[in-house]
Order: C-alpha cells, then structure tokens, then sequence
C-alpha cells in the first residue's frame, strides 16, 4: 500500500509542478501578474507560541462567501499562487472546500498549519481539493514556553502525511525560537520522511532579522546543506541577514507578492500590516504597478522569505522611484477606486 501511495504522489506531483512551471514561465513576461497572494482565512489559533504575534484566542473564520469574493478577485489579477493562512488554517470548517474553490478558479491552491488538526480524513479530503503544498511549522523536539510547534507530538501526523498526502509538504523550523541543535534534528527528521526541510529567520515586528549567534549560524549550515529546493526557490538571501549583513535586491511587495488580512485589507506582507490596508476588492493592476516600482526603506535587512522569492522574477527590472506612478502616496490614495471591475 504504501508504494502504491508513493508512487500516486509522486504522479500527482508531476502533473501539478508541470502547470505550476508553466504558470511561473508566464509570470516572467508579465510583471504585473501576482505570484503569490497569502490570505488569512481565520486569525484564531490553537496554540500560543511565544515569538508569534499572527493569531488570536478568539475570532471566527471568515465567513466562507466573503473568502470565495477575494479568491474571485485574484484570479480576476491572475494570481499564480493563493497561500492559505491563519491562525490556524485548519480551524477553518471550509477549508477543504475553500481550496477546490482556489483550484476551480484556476490558481494554484497552498496552505500553512501547524499539522496538529490534520489527520487521515482530512489528509485525503485536501488531496481531493486539489492542494499543491502544505507548509508546516516545527521549532523543536518537546513542547517549550517558546514554542508548542514540536516534533514529537506531531510525529503521527507527519507520518499520516507521508503515508496519504498527494501534494507537497515543506517543514520550516525558525532559527532563533529555540535550542538550534533540535533544529537540526528536526530538519534531518523530516527529510527521512521524504519532506522538504528549510528555516526562516527570527523577525521583529518589522520584519528584520533578529541577531543570531554561532550555534544558530552552525544550524543554519547544517539545515541549508539537507536543502532540495531548486535556485528558484532558494533563500540564499539569508546568508548576508545571519552575518548581519544587509540584503541588495529590489522588492517587489504589494505586486508579485502581499498578504490579505482576516479583513479584507491588502497589505505588502506580514511585517508591513498597513501599508497600503486597501480593501482587496478595490486593488487593481493601477496599485500592482505602483507596489512594483515603489522602494521600501525596510527591503535591506527582511527577512520575509516570500517577499524576496516571488521578486526574484523581475531582479533584472528597474525599479525607479521617481516614475510617474510614484508621484502620489500610497496612504493618500487607499480611496482611489481602479479601472478592475469589483468582484462580488
């Protein structure tokens, strides 16, 4: 049974990489398509991490109709990817229909959790949706004040994934939240079980990355090196961040790539909440354009990993602040409505 799982994984994987590579090939030649969209599908979560500050106790999901008007409207923009999140995404009691509603829209549907709701049922239920990707959030071996996202409470689903899932799963460990050595074990974990392993950067609350010492520096070797990801999906951009080092590159935030809120606000990604905070329903190619082209004073030293793979397309573009696009603020203009008819 489980070679035959292994190997319908692996052909499902094929055709949707074939789609998403064509799709991605396309998005070269139109810099003002989105390459990825993160949409938060309910801010509550069941777990309280020390070192996050992107969910609550509280909130209901979103509401199933309002999600489907967003998701409408970013295939109306010819997104590529739509990243759902949280919270906890799979607090959600939609979700599996919300990503064949991604799908069905022609976008290529991906989700984060922390893995701790998934079970078998709910495995096959999103390989039926059409899910492409799954990112999950480990830290460490056991459970700590800093960090409940752990490999040894989550090691049966893990294993239920490796056994039924159909789509690609990604195990991130943030470096810096923990113990670095159980970060490397975590990494070398995952990858036996056939997972892809990477880490992200501590952030501050404006997205830069914390200071790191030499334990963490040594992990963060050791978990680049178990790396498969392809250059194009590399995040080679942290080497210059863990030696303190500022980042040369041109970010493409608020148009290759931005974040919509539990309310419905654009925003250029998690660590630039309000800005520009325009209602998803009125943000048009006028405001991609502008997003495009507009330098941001934080792009030095982020360490928002998305940010500066989906800018990766255009490294070889200008980005010339003082073009006509750029003439007006971005806060001043939140009202202005585009020429994108909106999608209700």
């Amino acid at each position: 049974m489980q070679l035959t799982q292994s190997f319908r994984q692996s052909a499902s994987l094929v055709r949707s990489h074939g789609r998403v590579a064509k799709a991605i090939a396309q998005c070269v030649a139109q810099p003002y398509r989105p390459l990825m969209a993160h949409m938060v599908v309910i801010r509550r979560c069941n777990l309280s991490c020390g070192y996050c500050h992107e969910y609550d106790k509280t909130s209901a999901p979103v509401p199933l109709e309002t999600l489907k008007a967003r998701v409408r409207h970013l295939a109306a923009l010819d997104t590529v990817f739509v990243t759902l999140t949280g919270g906890e995404t799979l607090l959600h009691p939609n979700i599996a229909a919300l990503v064949a509603y991604v799908r069905d829209q022609g976008m290529t549907p991906v989700m984060n959790s922390n893995a701790y709701l998934l079970n078998r049922e709910r495995i096959v239920a999103l390989n039926e949706a059409g899910l492409f990707a799954m990112q999950i959030s480990i830290d460490n071996i056991e459970p700590n004040e800093v960090s409940m996202k752990s490999l040894r409470p989550l090691m049966p689903k893990l294993r239920a994934l490796a056994m039924y899932a159909r789509f690609r799963v990604r195990v991130n460990t943030v470096l810096g939240s923990g113990n670095p050595k159980e970060a490397v074990l975590v990494a070398k974990r995952v990858t036996e079980l056939g997972f892809d392993a990477k880490c992200s950067l501590v952030r501050d609350a404006h997205g830069a990355c914390a200071t790191l010492g030499q334990e963490e520096r040594e992990a963060y070797n050791a978990i680049r090196a178990l790396n498969r990801h392809t250059s194009a999906l590399s995040e080679d951009f942290q080497l210059a961040l863990i030696n303190d080092r500022p980042v040369e590159w041109k970010c493409r935030s608020g148009a290759r790539y931005f974040t919509i809120c539990e309310d419905g606000l654009v925003h250029l990604c998690e660590s630039s909440y309000g800005t520009p905070a325009k209602p998803l329903e009125h943000y048009g190619f006028d405001d991609i354009r502008e997003a495009f082209h507009h330098e941001k004073s934080c792009a030095k030293m982020c360490a928002v990993a998305y940010a500066h793979q989906a800018s990766r397309l255009d490294s070889w573009r200008s980005q010339d602040a003082h073009q006509e696009v750029q003439k007006r603020s971005w806060r001043e203009d939140t009202n202005r409505r585009q020429t994108l008819p909106i999608i209700k």
